[in-house]
This record gives structure tokens, sequence and C-alpha cells, in this order.
């Protein structure tokens, strides 16, 4: 496969001898011929290019005609175009948030007017944030929906490191990462749970506009990213079937004209040692680029095992690839490809009641007692390769293709009961191979824009678990009255036998052995094929209307078997059914198939205030497609379809290009709610991790944001969020729910984030700089069954980071520390455990302190010295 992507780069590049080039620098037009394609244009029409004091383009910048209702942004190179103008003198406004506003006069000719504008920043502005939402570069002012940007200066400044950290300067979002290949993303109260090869998530996530479909390949390493966007509520419509919570979208840096890199290399606490870089070479002059980047990042873990090895560290390494080509001002093509592999220690699952070898019962000792030792641990291994190519039009309509193949692998072994007992060992390990291609149309002219295409994605993906208990050990929770895995110093508790029991038809003895597996395995092949179409058009000078709606087909199959695969057979699953297995029913294989056509839709208004405010109000329909999925007993399952309607209303403005503020508000219906839960019932050989049928639910709330660039040394931020979850007293057929009242889990009821960036010179040519961030988040639940105790009370966390940079060259000299203040806390409760009532918890990571030193050099030396001066 890189072979073959290779040698398509390379036919690529040579075939389009007969498109018509152009010679330009950054500040001279690039365009076609005009005589060549003006004859389809409107008699009288203005285009040009924008660009900032440094002669780089500002993609995302508000092109506006004063006293009419024409308006666009300019496209990724700066480019615009506005079309249907009538002859005489016309004010073109353009604004950009960041930079002062410009305006001018100019007198329009019949046929094409050129007008370029170069955008000065104040000394005292606001880092511009671009988004592309809307499958078009934008400011985020002008996007009117609840979507929160990421920036690369923001990760920078804050040593945004991993995923956790970043979710919490987005309000309503959550992060949750359990070792390397299964995080949980939840948007206001919506987790992105996956339990079976088959189902879909809740949140979408992708990386360079290619959905990433299995959590394992989820957990992305944030290294040369440019922005990282989080999109809430259903997307259905613009980003696919997945996406009915919201999106969450990882964009990398691509290639640029310029020369320039980075590499920084640091070390801390627990053994931690990273070292990243990344170099942009241009190869010929505004043609062809390319740009490589790579990551090694390893810590030991914060949690010792007495059975050797450490608990909850990571080792990844990750490299990235990327080459943009222009053989002529219409053909634009991009080559991504993308390789990750993580081989962390183990999960410390601990009890908060049973002791480890050291007799000690606490989560936050550091130490745990699990038996398998170095055995356990989590990995995975991801490629993927993305052809992204656009044939443009104009400056704003063009269509594109986009090809992507995906591979991943994935394991973890831990254990289940988080003690010395080896009563529950066991292991996952899964694989999915995927491809995407998507053709879109882009289209816009001064009053309509949008979108529409069509998609296909197919996946091959499948899951095994695997379960090998010392059953000795595992009667300790599944015959006593009440489970007790370990003594009272924390050695296992044995129970060699089961004893006769004529009455309940064990008439001898049974002896329970100490080695035996089994396993379940599934495997899925799913296929989609979607159509799509979503437009935005402005009514008048300040109301817009848009709309979407997008139709898929889907096909999805389940194949289970479950398999007595070594040792000795169970004496356990005599007493379950589930003989010669106590976990999972030996069988045939079986399969499951699903097929389906739903429509998901939005509908939009917005009210621009100004070109720096605007209000605006949204309806949409998400959609998790069916869950197909087997019991541990064999029996198969298909859930139906979740359906959310959500209703939002919100407020974005900018003041005196100083302050952003960024509020809005939504009321969410559930139907079909899938809830994800361990169910357990020994007495008939059931224990799974299976979605289950919730009913209603409802869920509102509000959220907030606000940057503000106090002085030119002091920038502020914050960001507020108000959730309030529950599950309806009754379902769709009107019976009573079980859950009702519950709230949903990971969905604390506020939170919020608060932090600065401050520097000051302290020399002509250091700089010294600082930023601490605060977040705070209220009592939440880990389950939506409310289990008292497996919940986690309000706490907060403090961040900072800070240190010198220095001019020609530039380098920068930090030191960061997490969790500030050493606060306890735990990131998960429940887990495997609590089948068998023993649930464990996993404990949070504790004050570390690191140090790193970062060499700029080439155009981003330029650009972070003239920051500087």
């Amino acid at each position: 496969m890189k072979s073959l992507l290779s040698i398509l780069l390379l036919l690529v590049m040579i075939s389009p001898a007969g498109a018509q080039g152009k010679k330009r620098d950054k500040v001279k037009r690039k365009y076609r011929s005009v005589e060549a394609v003006s004859a389809t244009l409107p008699s009288v029409f203005i285009r040009g290019a924008i660009y900032n004091e440094e002669y780089h383009p500002l993609p995302g910048a508000t092109i506006t005609i004063d006293g009419t209702a024409k308006g666009v942004n300019t496209n990724e190179d700066g480019e615009y175009l506005v079309q249907g103008l009538v002859t005489g003198t016309a004010r073109i406004r353009v604004s950009f948030i960041g930079y002062k506003t410009h305006t001018s006069d100019i007198i329009l000719r019949a046929g094409q007017n050129e007008k370029n504008v170069m955008l000065q920043q104040d000394d005292i502005h606001l880092e511009p944030i671009l988004v592309s939402a809307q499958k078009r570069e934008q400011q985020i002012l002008d996007v009117p929906t609840a979507i929160s940007s990421v920036s690369n200066n923001t990760m920078t400044n804050s040593h945004i490191t991993d995923l956790s950290l970043m979710s919490e300067f987005v309000p309503g979002l959550y992060i949750r990462e359990q070792g390397a290949n299964l995080p949980t993303f939840v948007i206001r109260g919506l987790t992105s749970d996956e339990v079976s090869p088959s189902a879909q998530p809740r949140v979408s996530v992708y990386f360079n506009n290619v959905p990433i479909n299995r959590a394992s390949g989820a957990s992305l390493e944030l290294y040369d990213m440019d922005r990282v966007e989080v999109l809430k509520g259903p997307q259905n419509t613009l980003f696919g079937r997945s996406a009915q919570a919201g999106a969450i979208h990882f964009v990398s840096k691509m290639p640029t004209s310029e020369f320039e890199g980075t590499l920084s290399a640091g070390f801390g606490e627990y053994g931690q040692k990273e070292v990243r870089g990344a170099l942009n070479v241009p190869i010929i002059e505004n043609k062809l680029a390319v740009r490589a980047a790579g990551i090694y990042s390893v810590m030991d873990g914060y949690v010792s095992n007495t059975f050797g090895g450490k608990l909850m560290g990571k080792e990844t390494l990750g490299g990235r690839f990327s080459a943009r080509y222009h053989p002529a001002w219409n053909h634009h093509i991009d080559l991504a490809l993308n390789y990750q592999k993580d081989q962390t220690p183990g999960i410390a699952f601990m009890s908060p009641v049973f002791p480890n070898t050291e007799g000690v019962a606490d989560i936050f000792s550091g130490v745990a007692s699990h038996e398998q030792g170095a055995y356990l641990g989590t990995g995975k291994q991801i490629f993927d390769a993305i052809l992204n190519y656009k044939f443009y039009i104009n400056e704003h309509n063009y269509w594109s293709s986009l090809t992507s193949y995906r591979s991943t692998q994935s394991n973890a072994r831990w254990d289940g009961d988080g003690t010395a007992s080896a009563a529950i060992d066991m292991s996952e390990d899964g694989g999915a191979t995927q491809f995407y291609q998507e053709i879109r149309g882009n289209f816009s002219n001064a009053r309509m824009n949008g979108v529409m295409g069509a998609g296909y994605w197919w996946e091959k993906a499948d899951q095994r678990y695997w379960f090998s208990p010392n059953e000795q050990n595992l009667a300790s929770l599944m015959l006593l009255p009440e489970p007790r895995p370990v003594t009272p110093d924390g050695q296992p508790v044995v129970i060699p036998f089961v004893p006769a029991n004529p009455e309940a038809g064990i008439e001898d003895p049974i002896i329970l052995p100490t080695n035996h597996q089994e396993d379940n395995y599934s495997r899925a092949n799913n296929m989609a094929a979607e159509a799509f179409l979503d437009v935005s058009y402005q009514l008048t000078r300040k109301f817009f209307v848009s709309g979407g709606m997008r139709a898929v087909y889907d096909r999805y199959k389940l194949n289970n078997q479950a398999d007595f695969v070594g040792g000795d057979p169970s004496g356990l699953g005599v007493l379950s059914g589930n003989y010669p297995n106590v976990f999972f029913r030996p069988g045939d294989e079986q399969s499951i198939s699903k097929n389906t056509l739903s429509f998901t839709w939005r509908g939009g208004l917005k009210y621009r205030i100004s070109e720096y405010g605007n209000i605006y109000a949204n309806y949409s329909r998400g959609r998790r497609p069916n869950v197909l999925q087997f019991t541990s007993t064999g029996e198969k399952e298909v859930l139906d379809a979740e359906v959310l309607d959500n209703f939002e209303l919100g407020f974005k403005a900018d003041f005196l290009n100083r302050v952003f503020l960024d509020i809005n508000g939504f009321y969410q219906l559930y139907k079909n709610f899938q809830t994800q839960a361990w169910v357990a019932g020994p007495e008939n050989g059931e224990f799974n991790l299976l979605f289950k049928d919730s009913g209603k639910a409802t869920a509102y709330g509000a959220e907030a944001s606000i940057r503000a660039a106090v002085l030119e040394k002091l920038d502020i931020f914050a960001n507020y969020a108000w959730l309030v979850t529950s599950f309806d007293s009754t379902d769709v057929d009107g019976m009573t729910q079980a859950y009702a009242g519950n709230v949903f889990r990971l969905a604390p009821e506020q939170s919020f984030n608060v932090g600065l960036y401050a520097h000051v010179h302290i020399l002509p040519t250091i700089q010294l700089f600082i930023t601490p961030s605060y977040s705070w988040k209220s009592h939440m639940f880990f389950e939506d069954a409310n289990t008292p105790g497996l919940e986690q009370d309000a706490y907060g966390l403090l961040n900072i980071n800070g240190g010198l940079e220095f001019d020609k060259p530039n380098i920068i000299f930090s030191v960061w520390s997490s969790n500030v203040l050493d606060q306890d806390y735990a990131t998960s409760g429940g887990n495997t455990g609590a089948l068998f009532g023993v649930p464990t918890f996993v404990p949070g990571p504790p004050r570390m302190i690191g140090t790193k030193l970062t060499w700029n050099f080439g155009e981003k030396e330029k650009r972070r010295s003239r920051t500087m001066n």
C-alpha cells in the first residue's frame, strides 16, 4: 500500500503537463488566464487576495460589499471572488478577528475588478481562529453553531500533550484515556461507547476530514497539529452518520512554501522522556512542498506493581509525512501518511476495599498488586493514508475527491479484580481495516454557500475477548455470600473445590482448575453509502438561513463464536451453565445482519448584528445506527437506532478586536437511549458488557467561553458549562424505565476552566512567559445506573507552563507542572470487577513536573521573533 501511494503521487505530479502553470510570488495573483475562464462569470465581479503584513495568505477572512447582501470568506489560499455586482463606486470591507478591519472604495467596471488587501494587526489583539466545520475556511465568529477550536498556539503555550488536558479547554467536552486504545469522548454528557465491532460511535472523530470509527484508533498523539475543532450537537449532515452527539476534528499541519522546522526534547518525573520535531521543505517554489514530523514519548508509570513493573505509563512512537502539490492554479493535491505505535504498561484497576500485598487498600497509594506483572499492558498500531484532490472552477467553487485507507491493530490485558487474586485475568485484541471515499462539490456565490456530494465507507473489524481465570480464586467471587478475593494481608483467597450439594444437583465435589482459557471472537463487515446536501443562503444583509440533509444506506453483519481454547474445562461452568467455559457459552458461529436506510437533517437561522456579532438558532436531528451484539450466552440482540433531537440558541461577538465571547444554550431529546452496562447473572450464565435500550432521556444546559487580550503581553481565557441530564420516567411505550431520574454517566452538572498567558521582556532578546490554567468539575457518576460509591466528587486541577524564550536563535526553555496541587481523583469506576461485586477504580495522574527545550528555525524562527519584538 505504501509503495502504491508513492507511485500514485509521482504520477499525479507529472500528469498535469497540459494544465496551465503560472509563476507567482507571495503577493502576485496566481490566477489563470482571465480570458480563458471569465466567459461564464457575471458582467461585474471583483476578486483578489487577503494577506497579512508578512504577505502570508489569510484563509477565512470575511469580505462584504457595503450596502449589498454580497459576502464571502477567503479560501485556503486567502483568495476571494464576489460576483453579481453593478458598475459604480462600491465599498469593500475586510474583517478578521485579530486584525484591523479594512475598508476602501473601489470603482467597479464591467468585467473583472481586482482588489488585494493587506490586513494589519493591532498591538493588542486576539489570536485569529480558523475552522472548517462547514467544509470551507471560516473564522469561528462566522460559523452559526456551537463550535470550539484549540489552536496550535494554545497547545504550545499550555503544554497540552494529551487529549484529556485538551478537553479542559472546550466547554461541554470531556475526554478520558485509559491506556493506549480505550479513549472515551463525551460531548454534553453523551459518550462514544463501543463494545461491538459493528457498533458505531456517537461522537465522530475525524483526522484531516477522514472518519475514525474505531475507538482504538481515535487516541491520537497531539504533535504537529494545526488545530482541533470540536462541534457540539448532531453533525450527521456535514460529518456523517456517526456524528450523533458531535464531532471532533484533528487537523494536522500541511506543507507550506517556506523552509521551517522545530525540534524539542524534554524529561520529567516518573521517567518521562520525549523528543518531537517537524521539518517543512519547499521543493518547487509555489508548487511542491513536503513536511515530515515525528514524536517519541515514554513514561514509566505512576503506579508500582508489587508483582513487577509499572502501571499507568506510556510509550509512543509516531511519524507523519505530507506533501502538497499545486501543478496549476486549479489543481490542488494533498497527500498525508500517518503512523503511530503505542505500547504502554497495564492499567491500574485498583480496589478501594481489598488491600494490596502490602496490606494497603487505597487507590491513591501508588502501589497495586496485579498478579500478571509485566504481561499486563495496552497497545495499538495505526497506519493511514489520505489523498485529497481539489479541482477549482474559481476561488470558491470546486470539486474534491477524498480517498483514505486506514489500518488499526490493538491489544489490552488487564487485571479485572484489582487484587493479587488471579480471579479475573482478561485480554482484548482487535483490528480494523477501513476504506473511505468521498466526492464533494463546494459551491459559493455572493448569497449562497454549500456543499453536496456522496461518500462510501467500508470497514472490516474483529474483536477477541480472552478470559483465563484461576477458578480456585474466581470461586471467591462467585460462591461466597460476600465476594472476597483476598485476605486482610492481600493474599488470594483459595477455594479448591465446590462441595457436593445434592439439593442443588451437585452429586460429587467439583474440583476447580487453576488453568482455564476461553475466548469470544466477533468479526464484522460494515458498509455505508451516503449522499448529502448542506446550504446556507443570505436572505438580506442581516438574515441568513441554512439547512441540510444526509441520506445513509447502512449494511452491517456481525459474526460471533465462543470457544474453550486451553487448560482444563471449567468447574464453575457447571454452575453457570456455560460448560466447558465459565464466561462465554461455546457454540457454533452465528451471525446477525441489518440493512437500513435513514435520513438526518438540520435547519438554522442567523442574524448578523454586525460584522462583529451574530445570533443563531438551530435544530438538528442525530441518529446512531442500530447496535448488533451477542450476549455471553450466545443470544442475538439488535437494538433500535438511537435518535437525538437537538435545539440550540447562541450568540458570538468580537468586542473591539480584544474580547471574543461565545455563548450557547441547548435542549436535547433522546429516544432509544443506548446505555453501556455491565450485566451479570451467574444463575443464568450471563456475564456481559452490553448496550441496553434505556428508553427516553433529556438533556439541557448552556456553555460559554471568553478570550480577551487585556494588555499587549497579557491574554486571559475561560470557559464554563452547565449540564442537566436525566432519564425520563417512561419509555416510548409508556412503560416505567429502570433508570428513571438517573443522570448520564461522566456528565458533571458544572465545569469550568480559566487561565492566562503572560509574557514580558526581561532583556531585549529574552522573554519570560507563564501560562497557568485551572479546571474544575462537579460531582459525576461513572455509570448510568448511578450506583452509590461508583462516583467522583467535585475536584479541580491546576496546571502551569512557563519559562524563557530567546531570540535569534529562537530557543525556548520551559518548565511545566500538571496537577500542581496533587489532587486525588479517579478517572473510572466500576469496570470489569463490578460484574462480580468487586468494583475497581483507576486513579488519575498525581502531580508531575518536567522541563523541555525547543528550537524553532527557518520561517518559524522569524515568526516567533516578530511576536517577541
